[in-house]
């Protein structure tokens, strides 16, 4: 199949109005159409440089406009083709080896923070990408991180009559433990200006 690029400005039409955008991709593909169009050929060619393929394309501009609220504007795919909007953990806060808050920073210092949690048999997590909430400081960081872990142990404690899935002794131990990390990163240190031996 041939790139896009080397598509006549009909067949770029036939093919971008072929495509089935999901709600988040309709202004991109919104842009892209009437940019072709319009015989637009900077926009045209701002569109082109991202991918082949209009869901190439599409999806890749969508990850590098996000990825500009968290200070990156180089174009960087990978062996595929592909823009990764996925930020470099900085740390990782454990409960457990299932329950962790991920820390990510960008290339501008904006944090991204994701957990993983499990409850039992329920459980979830990602990876801290440029699809997160951008947050300018550390500590509102590990705030959030914490806030959220809170609400998934709430709710599994509410529905704990489903032992399977939310298994109450755990989640008891996890809000423990979550507790004890609360105050160490949230809570004010007592300095000492003396050591005694």
């Amino acid at each position: 199949m041939k790139p896009i690029q080397e598509y006549t400005k009909q067949e770029k039409l036939e093919a971008i109005l072929e495509y089935n955008p999901c709600r988040v991709e309709r202004n991109a593909v919104l842009r892209y159409l009437l940019a072709v169009r319009r015989d637009n050929t900077e926009q045209i060619a701002y569109f082109e440089s991202f991918g082949d393929s209009v869901h190439n394309i599409i999806l890749n501009v969508r990850t590098y406009e996000r990825g500009t609220l968290f200070g990156y504007t180089a174009k960087q795919f990978d062996e595929y083709g592909w823009i990764r909007g996925m930020l470099p953990i900085v740390e990782r806060i454990e409960l457990d080896i299932l329950n962790t808050i991920h820390i990510g920073q960008s290339i501008d210092g904006t944090y991204a923070v994701t957990v993983g949690w499990s409850t039992g048999g329920a459980g979830g997590g990602s990876h801290p990408s440029v699809w997160d909430e951008p947050i300018r400081d550390y500590k509102t960081a590990v705030k959030q991180g914490i806030a959220e872990l809170e609400q998934r142990y709430a709710y599994a404690m509410a529905h704990s009559s489903d032992g399977t899935n939310y298994n109450a002794s755990k989640i008891r131990k996890l809000m423990t433990k979550l507790k004890e990390v609360k105050q160490w990163y949230l809570e004010p240190k007592q300095l000492s200006l003396f050591e005694f031996a």
